[in-house]
């Protein structure tokens, strides 16, 4: 029985937050040993966020953005998307191929491949340790990247979900690199369902 955003009180969206922190912590960690650098992230957001305001996290609907989006499969399936501004994953393209910054100003059939890569490794690091912590068996799909504007990416992973409500329930970390030329968010959308699975697996359900 899925379990509703709004039924969720302050103690099961705390748990939900270090669940995010622990999956984000793993992932910086993963994206911290690519770039050679100190990679920084926000206290997870837990909390109910209409899919709308998501256009805001890179700079607006009409700012040009690289999505990298996994399905999420296993125990709790759900959803995992990576979102950069285009300046940010140029200079993480730049910074993996061992490049000077400002090498790579159009993404080519290489920077994707990287990128895409980038987003598996740091999915499957943050699955990883939501799965060690809960005992779950979760699993990345292969990732599928959006070089557009803004809106109309989150209007692609909107459809990838489409069998979910408007506002899902999210949990989103702010991630950036100590030199400053890379940021990013890291999203996690469990399914309604799966949100039971995880807290009955933490415990805090019967």
């Amino acid at each position: 029985m899925a379990l509703a955003a709004s039924e969720l009180n302050d103690i099961k969206m705390d748990t939900l937050k270090e669940v995010g922190n622990i999956g984000a912590g793993n992932a910086m960690t993963a994206l911290a040993t690519m770039v050679n650098h100190t990679v920084d992230m926000s206290i997870p957001h837990v909390g109910i966020v209409p899919l709308s305001e998501f256009t805001q996290m890179t700079g607006g609907p009409e700012s040009l953005a690289v999505g990298i989006y996994m399905a999420v499969d296993g125990d709790a399936p759900g959803h995992v998307a990576f979102l950069l501004p285009y300046l940010s994953a140029s200079c993480l393209a730049d910074q993996i191929l061992a490049q000077p910054l400002g090498t790579t100003t159009t993404l080519g059939e290489m920077e994707i491949s990287v990128m895409m890569e980038v987003g598996n490794i740091l999915a499957s690091s943050y699955l990883v340790a939501i799965g060690d912590m809960t005992g779950l068996n979760l699993l990345s799909s292969p990732p599928a990247i959006a070089i557009d504007y803004t809106a109309a990416i989150l209007s692609t992973i909107a459809t990838a979900f489409a069998t979910l409500e408007d506002q899902a329930l999210t949990i989103v970390t702010h991630i950036g690199e100590a030199a400053g030329s890379i940021e990013g968010f890291f999203i996690y959308i469990p399914e309604p369902g799966s949100l039971s699975i995880i807290l009955r697996a933490l415990q805090m359900e019967g």
